[in-house]
Protein backbone atom coordinates (compact mmCIF):
# COMPACT_ATOMS: atom_id res chain seq x y z
CA UNK A 1 0.00 0.00 0.00
CA UNK A 2 1.65 3.13 -1.02
CA UNK A 3 1.18 6.45 -0.01
CA UNK A 4 3.14 9.79 0.96
CA UNK A 5 4.58 10.20 4.21
CA UNK A 6 4.49 14.08 4.07
CA UNK A 7 2.63 15.89 6.43
CA UNK A 8 0.25 18.74 4.94
CA UNK A 9 1.45 21.90 5.88
CA UNK A 10 -0.39 23.73 8.92
CA UNK A 11 -1.23 27.48 8.64
CA UNK A 12 -0.78 29.86 11.15
CA UNK A 13 -2.59 32.04 8.98
CA UNK A 14 -5.60 32.07 6.57
CA UNK A 15 -4.88 31.73 2.76
CA UNK A 16 -5.00 34.56 1.03
CA UNK A 17 -3.38 36.48 3.99
CA UNK A 18 -1.66 39.65 2.16
CA UNK A 19 1.17 41.82 3.45
CA UNK A 20 -1.17 44.22 4.17
CA UNK A 21 -3.00 41.78 6.66
CA UNK A 22 0.04 41.19 8.04
CA UNK A 23 0.58 44.78 8.56
CA UNK A 24 -2.25 45.25 10.13
CA UNK A 25 -1.93 42.10 12.71
CA UNK A 26 1.60 43.05 13.47
CA UNK A 27 1.57 46.83 13.92
CA UNK A 28 -0.45 47.11 17.29
CA UNK A 29 1.65 44.18 18.66
CA UNK A 30 5.59 46.03 17.97
CA UNK A 31 3.97 49.75 19.22
CA UNK A 32 3.60 48.17 22.75
CA UNK A 33 7.26 47.07 22.89
CA UNK A 34 8.59 50.60 21.23
CA UNK A 35 8.79 49.57 17.62
CA UNK A 36 7.05 50.77 14.34
CA UNK A 37 7.68 49.50 10.75
CA UNK A 38 10.48 50.51 8.68
CA UNK A 39 9.98 53.84 7.43
CA UNK A 40 11.53 52.53 4.17
CA UNK A 41 7.88 51.33 2.91
CA UNK A 42 9.69 49.06 0.02
CA UNK A 43 12.08 47.38 2.26
CA UNK A 44 8.92 46.66 4.24
CA UNK A 45 6.65 44.98 1.15
CA UNK A 46 9.63 42.82 -0.04
CA UNK A 47 10.21 41.35 3.74
CA UNK A 48 6.81 40.78 4.58
CA UNK A 49 6.40 39.45 0.95
CA UNK A 50 9.18 37.08 1.70
CA UNK A 51 7.58 36.12 4.80
CA UNK A 52 4.65 35.19 2.95
CA UNK A 53 6.13 32.64 0.97
CA UNK A 54 7.95 31.03 3.70
CA UNK A 55 4.60 30.59 4.96
CA UNK A 56 3.33 29.02 2.13
CA UNK A 57 6.07 26.53 2.50
CA UNK A 58 6.17 26.23 6.63
CA UNK A 59 2.65 27.69 8.04
CA UNK A 60 3.94 30.42 9.79
CA UNK A 61 5.89 33.35 9.28
CA UNK A 62 9.43 32.64 9.94
CA UNK A 63 11.99 36.04 10.02
CA UNK A 64 13.82 35.49 6.40
CA UNK A 65 17.27 36.03 7.48
CA UNK A 66 17.21 33.35 10.23
CA UNK A 67 17.10 29.34 10.03
CA UNK A 68 15.33 27.10 11.51
CA UNK A 69 16.32 24.70 13.50
CA UNK A 70 13.90 22.11 13.04
CA UNK A 71 13.02 22.45 17.22
CA UNK A 72 9.68 23.81 17.01
CA UNK A 73 10.82 25.53 20.99
CA UNK A 74 13.49 27.38 19.31
CA UNK A 75 12.17 28.21 16.14
CA UNK A 76 9.36 30.01 18.06
CA UNK A 77 11.97 32.62 18.45
CA UNK A 78 12.44 33.35 15.12
CA UNK A 79 8.83 33.79 14.32
CA UNK A 80 8.14 37.25 13.27
CA UNK A 81 7.85 39.98 14.91
CA UNK A 82 10.26 37.98 17.27
CA UNK A 83 11.45 41.26 19.52
CA UNK A 84 10.58 39.23 22.73
CA UNK A 85 12.97 36.84 22.01
CA UNK A 86 15.69 39.09 21.59
CA UNK A 87 14.66 42.37 23.97
CA UNK A 88 18.12 43.76 24.93
CA UNK A 89 20.27 43.03 21.84
CA UNK A 90 17.33 44.69 19.39
CA UNK A 91 17.06 47.60 21.70
CA UNK A 92 20.76 48.47 21.14
CA UNK A 93 20.61 47.96 17.50
CA UNK A 94 17.36 50.05 17.33
CA UNK A 95 16.11 47.59 15.29
CA UNK A 96 15.08 44.07 14.60
CA UNK A 97 17.61 41.80 13.20
CA UNK A 98 16.03 42.40 9.56
CA UNK A 99 15.60 45.88 10.01
CA UNK A 100 11.75 45.23 9.22
CA UNK A 101 10.92 46.76 12.41
CA UNK A 102 12.44 49.77 13.97
CA UNK A 103 12.52 51.53 17.78
CA UNK A 104 9.80 54.06 17.38
CA UNK A 105 12.30 56.72 18.20
CA UNK A 106 14.54 56.07 15.19
CA UNK A 107 13.58 58.74 12.34
CA UNK A 108 15.16 57.53 9.46
CA UNK A 109 15.08 53.61 9.30
CA UNK A 110 17.74 53.51 5.77
CA UNK A 111 20.45 54.50 8.14
CA UNK A 112 19.88 51.12 9.78
CA UNK A 113 19.22 48.76 6.65
CA UNK A 114 22.07 45.89 6.21
CA UNK A 115 23.56 46.66 9.98
CA UNK A 116 24.49 43.88 11.76
CA UNK A 117 26.52 45.28 15.04
CA UNK A 118 25.57 43.37 18.40
CA UNK A 119 25.92 45.14 21.20
CA UNK A 120 29.40 44.09 23.02
CA UNK A 121 29.33 41.50 26.13
CA UNK A 122 29.11 43.80 29.09
CA UNK A 123 27.79 46.65 27.69
CA UNK A 124 24.29 47.70 29.16
CA UNK A 125 21.24 48.97 27.20
CA UNK A 126 17.69 50.78 28.07
CA UNK A 127 15.20 48.40 27.02
CA UNK A 128 11.73 49.87 26.89
CA UNK A 129 9.22 46.92 28.22
CA UNK A 130 6.10 48.30 28.03
CA UNK A 131 3.88 51.55 27.22
CA UNK A 132 3.32 53.86 30.10
CA UNK A 133 -0.59 53.30 29.88
CA UNK A 134 -0.03 49.51 30.16
CA UNK A 135 1.37 49.50 33.85
CA UNK A 136 -1.38 51.32 36.20
CA UNK A 137 -0.41 52.89 39.28
CA UNK A 138 -0.29 50.28 42.00
CA UNK A 139 0.55 47.14 39.73
CA UNK A 140 3.59 44.77 39.43
CA UNK A 141 4.31 42.96 36.37
CA UNK A 142 6.42 40.61 35.01
CA UNK A 143 9.57 41.38 32.36
CA UNK A 144 12.00 38.91 30.88
CA UNK A 145 14.83 40.39 29.22
CA UNK A 146 17.10 37.89 28.37
CA UNK A 147 17.98 35.42 31.06
CA UNK A 148 17.19 38.39 33.56
CA UNK A 149 13.46 37.99 35.39
CA UNK A 150 12.47 41.19 36.38
CA UNK A 151 9.93 42.41 38.52
CA UNK A 152 8.39 46.04 37.30
CA UNK A 153 6.23 47.95 39.64
CA UNK A 154 4.92 51.21 39.42
CA UNK A 155 3.73 53.71 42.42
CA UNK A 156 2.41 57.06 41.24
CA UNK A 157 4.49 58.37 38.77
CA UNK A 158 7.65 56.64 39.78
CA UNK A 159 9.12 52.72 38.14
CA UNK A 160 10.95 50.29 39.58
CA UNK A 161 12.50 47.09 38.37
CA UNK A 162 14.11 44.59 40.61
CA UNK A 163 14.50 40.72 40.52
CA UNK A 164 11.62 38.79 40.21
CA UNK A 165 12.60 35.97 42.45
CA UNK A 166 12.03 36.49 45.95
CA UNK A 167 15.31 34.69 47.90
CA UNK A 168 13.13 32.81 50.47
CA UNK A 169 11.51 29.71 48.15
CA UNK A 170 11.75 31.59 44.72
CA UNK A 171 8.06 33.09 44.75
CA UNK A 172 7.23 35.36 41.80
CA UNK A 173 7.54 39.08 43.02
CA UNK A 174 5.68 40.07 39.78
CA UNK A 175 2.79 38.19 41.16
CA UNK A 176 2.72 39.96 44.60
CA UNK A 177 1.10 42.89 45.82
CA UNK A 178 1.93 46.15 46.68
CA UNK A 179 2.43 48.01 49.64
CA UNK A 180 3.57 51.51 49.26
CA UNK A 181 7.23 51.09 48.27
CA UNK A 182 7.72 47.26 49.07
CA UNK A 183 6.26 44.18 47.32
CA UNK A 184 5.05 41.24 49.07
CA UNK A 185 5.86 38.19 47.85
CA UNK A 186 2.64 35.85 46.94
CA UNK A 187 4.15 33.04 48.41
CA UNK A 188 5.18 33.65 52.25
CA UNK A 189 4.63 37.51 52.44
CA UNK A 190 8.41 38.64 52.29
CA UNK A 191 8.63 42.50 51.88
CA UNK A 192 11.00 43.76 49.37
CA UNK A 193 11.56 47.64 48.98
CA UNK A 194 11.14 48.53 45.61
CA UNK A 195 13.74 51.04 45.74
CA UNK A 196 16.80 49.19 47.05
CA UNK A 197 15.48 45.96 46.93
CA UNK A 198 16.40 45.19 50.53
CA UNK A 199 14.89 43.01 52.95
CA UNK A 200 14.34 42.69 56.78
CA UNK A 201 15.65 38.90 56.19
CA UNK A 202 19.42 38.14 56.16
CA UNK A 203 21.01 37.76 53.15
CA UNK A 204 17.99 38.00 51.06
CA UNK A 205 18.16 41.68 49.13
CA UNK A 206 17.53 41.38 45.77
CA UNK A 207 19.31 43.11 42.64
CA UNK A 208 17.24 46.45 41.15
CA UNK A 209 17.79 47.73 38.08
CA UNK A 210 17.66 51.42 36.74
CA UNK A 211 14.02 52.78 35.13
CA UNK A 212 14.06 55.69 33.17
CA UNK A 213 10.65 57.05 31.21
CA UNK A 214 10.63 58.15 27.71
CA UNK A 215 8.30 59.18 24.80
CA UNK A 216 5.67 57.77 26.96
CA UNK A 217 7.87 53.95 27.44
CA UNK A 218 9.20 52.66 30.25
CA UNK A 219 12.57 51.40 30.22
CA UNK A 220 14.62 49.21 32.37
CA UNK A 221 18.87 49.32 31.91
CA UNK A 222 19.92 45.72 31.49
CA UNK A 223 23.28 43.87 31.09
CA UNK A 224 24.47 42.04 27.79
Amino acid sequence: MSGSSTRPVRRRFPEGTTAEDLKEYMAPFVATLGYKFNTESEFVDEVLTSELEILEKTGDVFCPCRIRTGDPKEDAKIVCPCIPFYLEQFAAMRKCWCGLFIRTDVDDGAELLGVIEEPEPGSAVDVPVCRVEDLPDGQVRHVKIGKQDIALARVGDEYFALSNLCRHAFGPLSDGILDGYYVMCPWHGWRYDLRDGTTDHPDADVRTYEVTVSDGFVLVRAGL
